[in-house]
């Protein structure tokens, strides 16, 4: 054997055991990995689960929007009529309002009697008792 023999067959030799090295740490990393897939295996799971429970109230919720919805269409139903008949009562009240404004105005005691007949009927009437 060649001291180049030598030399070639160590450093092939270091070449091996570095390369044992690195799959030793590429094992370890692997089983590290596979451990952790118990972890991701519970984890998704635990998202399914959490999915169907978010269904389940999407559902619900999808419900109870249909009921109310139906609740505050029947609202807005006797609404629109209360506005309806508040309309017609308000109308009626302006035409009410406008007819009293269009009357002539009545005529004062004073205009009556411009003698000063208030006083007078108030005497009068104090007799009449």
């Amino acid at each position: 054997m060649t001291l180049a023999t030598l030399v070639f067959e160590g450093a092939v030799a270091l070449l091996v055991l570095i390369a044992a090295v690195m799959l030793w740490r590429v094992d370890a990393r692997l089983r590290a990995l596979r451990s952790g897939q118990d972890g991701v295996r519970a984890s998704i799971i635990a998202l399914d689960e959490a999915s169907e429970r978010a269904r389940a109230s999407l559902a619900s919720l999808q419900r109870a929007a249909r009921e109310s919805g139906a609740t505050l269409e029947q609202n807005v139903g006797k609404a629109q009529s209360l506005s309806d008949e508040l309309r017609l009562l308000v109308d009626a009240g302006d035409r009410q309002a406008e007819g009293l404004a269009a009357r002539p105005r009545r005529k004062t005691i004073a205009e009556h009697f411009p003698e000063g007949g208030r006083k007078t009927i108030y005497s009068d009437l104090k007799d009449v008792r």
